[in-house]
């Protein structure tokens, strides 16, 4: 029964972090992103559910590319805005 909750508890702590993470960086007058990265947090949770189970370390490591993907995106973005 417990071992229910560790992935439900996953995608939520992802959702969360992701959601702090737009707002953080929406302070500055930036659009906020929040439930565009909670739902992609939320995808890549459950792609690590059906790909390779439902352990931390994949889950982690995902997440992390996920961060690494948007942060790659808004950087192209705001270069691109500049030109």
């Amino acid at each position: 029964m417990v071992d229910d909750f560790i992935p439900i508890s996953l995608a939520l702590a992802g959702m969360i972090v992701f959601w702090n993470a737009a707002e953080w960086e929406s302070r500055d007058g930036s659009p906020h992103h929040g439930v565009s990265w909670a739902a992609l947090s939320l995808l890549v949770s459950l792609l690590v559910l059906f790909l390779a189970g439902w352990t931390a370390i994949p889950w982690l490591l995902a997440q992390a590319g996920l961060f690494v993907a948007i942060a790659a995106v808004r950087v192209w973005l705001e270069d691109r805005e500049r030109k």
